[in-house]
């Protein structure tokens, strides 16, 4: 089985795919979204930080309704405990009925592809 890659940059909200076998996702940029803010088993996502007129939100949020893909990440607070960062990658999402207000909301319909 050929596995599922994505490669992110630093200071981007997105990552770069590579799935062979999910054309649907393969060599496409995807959203980032992160495992806090979605409860394991459940099909509802939803992140209260996301704000109107921040410019990486709005265009995540563009990405998430007008193709239906995600992809989660990690998240692990420093040794200093202060400030969370990325640790890695979980696992490519479609998702739908995509909601953003005072917070970022969707549903999570499948789980496309785990991430390594």
């Amino acid at each position: 089985m050929m596995p599922c890659h994505a490669h992110g940059h630093q200071g981007s909200w997105f990552a770069d795919v590579t799935a062979r076998r999910h054309p649907e996702v393969d060599g496409r940029s995807l959203p980032c979204i992160w495992d806090f803010w979605w409860k394991k088993g459940t099909t509802r996502y939803v992140d209260p930080g996301y704000a109107p007129g921040n410019p990486k939100a709005e265009k995540v949020v563009e990405a998430l309704k007008s193709d239906g893909f995600a992809i989660m990440r990690k998240r692990r607070m420093t040794t200093a405990n202060d400030v969370w960062e990325a640790d890695g990658y979980i696992a490519i999402f479609e998702v739908a009925n995509v909601k953003f207000g005072d917070k970022l909301e969707f549903d999570i319909v499948r789980r496309v592809c785990d991430l390594d």
